[in-house]
């Protein structure tokens, strides 16, 4: 059984595959706590792999799997990644980084999107460090200001050979854009990827 929050269908607001039809499960339960987190983790049921698996057949393509923290699941999640990859199905996992995953996992998963956690979340440092054993594929970073970036650009270093995206801290259209006329110049200067929160654009979930 699986600790689920939701499951819905959407177009993916933001990372690689931004403004893609998607089947989102997000999994209850963090272990950390963002300020900026928009997650109600008081509300879950209990899935079974199958229903998963069917609930994800009558959908898009491509599958999000996000959360919380999905890799809380452990090995639990290779089963359910195979099952969707048996069904032709993409496979994105959205993860803060911290929990290292089932060896077996990341064949099945088609971008790894890797969301580090800096100060702005107001983890501790030692709650929010990277851990061992992550796969290749994208960083993926929450920026406030453009004080941000230098920390962002600090992890980037000591974890290279990754696509680095950026997005703007931000949960109203306004903001979304004020802030990226902010962010803009100076994550282009880095050679990195700016994209918006499309979903809050649109007044999706």
């Amino acid at each position: 059984m699986f600790r689920i929050n939701e499951v819905f269908r959407s177009i993916q607001g933001e990372g690689p595959a931004i403004g893609q039809p998607a089947t989102f499960i997000r999994f209850s339960g963090c272990n950390l706590s963002c300020v900026y987190c928009d997650t109600d983790h008081a509300s879950c049921r209990p899935w079974r792999l199958e229903e998963l698996l069917d609930e994800a057949a009558r959908g898009p393509s491509r599958v999000i799997i996000t959360g919380g923290e999905p890799l809380l699941a452990g090995e639990a999640l290779v089963p359910l990644a195979a099952g969707l990859a048996g069904t032709g199905r993409k496979i994105d996992i959205e993860t803060n980084g911290t929990i290292s995953p089932p060896p077996d996992l990341p064949g099945f998963v088609d971008n790894f999107v890797v969301s580090p956690k800096l100060s702005n979340s107001e983890n501790n440092p030692a709650s929010r460090r990277l851990a061992a054993g992550l796969p290749p594929g994208f960083f993926k970073f929450v920026a406030d200001d453009v004080a941000d970036l230098d920390e962002a650009g600090l992890l980037a270093q000591e974890h290279p050979g990754r696509d680095i995206i950026v997005m703007p801290m931000a949960t109203d259209p306004k903001a979304v854009i004020e802030k990226m006329k902010i962010l803009r110049e100076p994550v282009e200067a880095r050679g990195w990827r700016l994209l918006p929160r499309l979903h809050v654009l649109l007044g999706l979930r």
